[in-house]
């Protein structure tokens, strides 16, 4: 049976960009992570951790689509958030910890908003200079409370 809101994710799939792939892995962490913040308010332990468990799939996922050679520093600091990220989602399953996933799903906002504008960035005109106006993915930086990222 094919059911249309699958169909409708298949045809985004296959029309997206690159960057825009990467927008719809937030999406689903972070989708993931919402679930599990209201399966733990419900002391639903089983639901808590399946999407829990689909949230670190994700974050396991965007950090194996890293290139670590042509990615430089902006790479480096994103497999650090990802290891972050995943230790405390962990650390949000055993505590039972709410606080903790809406701390990173905030950040993982700031972040997926950051690679949505780099995605929707207009192109370079025809007539602009070499490296005017090209399109670059978001710059990640560290901050002593969390992440901050700019586009």
């Amino acid at each position: 049976m094919n059911h249309p809101a699958h169909a409708y994710r298949q045809f985004s799939v296959q029309g997206a960009t690159p960057l825009g792939l990467v927008v719809m892995l937030y999406d689903g962490a972070i989708a993931a992570m919402l679930r599990a913040v209201t399966a733990i308010e419900a002391h639903d332990v089983q639901t808590k951790c399946k999407h829990l468990n689909r949230a670190q799939a994700i974050i396991t996922q965007l950090e194996g689509t890293l290139n670590m050679e042509l990615g430089g520093e902006v790479a480096q600091t994103l497999k650090t958030f990802y290891l972050h990220a995943r230790g405390q989602a962990m650390k949000a399953n055993i505590e039972n910890s709410p606080e903790i996933l809406r701390s990173l799903i905030e950040k993982f906002s700031t972040v997926r908003e950051a690679w949505y504008q780099a995605d929707h960035r207009p192109s370079p005109s025809p007539t602009a200079p070499a490296g005017e106006g090209s399109p670059r993915g978001p710059s990640t930086t560290p901050k002593s409370d969390g992440w901050r990222v700019s586009g």
